[in-house]
């Protein structure tokens, strides 16, 4: 499931990446070629901006390539590396819930009946990446959940073996 939602993200964050590309020509060539520029261009980057920017940092989150302070968590003992890890997992998923998931459809709610100036799409499109990012961050966030008890169980069985292995010599 999660190779699924990592392929579907990376298409659309580098497809909009793209559209953005060409966009940003086109708004390029319309001001300083023809003279007049393309007001809907300017319109659809800056929403495809926040589209690419809370796409993109779900899916950085989910491949754990997101900054990231490391400083307190390299100073902390191995033995207490879980319990920290757990404390930032649960501060993220904290993050989520409230800001991303319930602020977002807030966000959404207010906007309803709202159009943009020059395309004319509906303003809740826009706050919809919001929500989107946000059931994608607490996919994530599971994950990562699932994956350090399933360390921390791998760990304990691997000391477990090792130190019978000890006793056996």
């Amino acid at each position: 499931m999660r190779d699924i939602v990592d392929r579907i993200t990376a298409f659309l964050t580098c497809s909009l990446m793209v559209a953005m590309v060409l966009v940003a020509c086109w708004q390029v060539f319309t001001r300083f070629v023809l003279g007049a520029p393309s007001t809907l261009s300017e319109e659809f980057l800056r929403y495809s901006l926040i589209w690419l920017t809370m796409l993109g940092s779900a899916y950085a989150y989910g491949k754990k390539k997101h900054l990231a302070v490391v400083f307190v968590a390299r100073k902390v003992p191995k033995k207490f590396k879980f319990y920290v890890d757990m404390l930032v997992e649960l501060i993220v998923l904290a993050f989520i819930l409230v800001i991303l998931l319930y602020g977002g459809t807030q966000a959404y709610q207010n906007s309803v009946g709202q159009v943009s100036s020059a395309l004319g799409l509906p303003t809740q499109y826009l706050y919809l990446s919001i929500i989107v990012s946000g059931v994608l961050f607490l996919f994530y966030a599971l994950i990562h959940i699932v994956e350090h008890f399933r360390d921390k169980k791998r760990n304990k069985n691997l000391e477990t073996q090792f130190e019978s292995d000890e006793i056996l010599e």
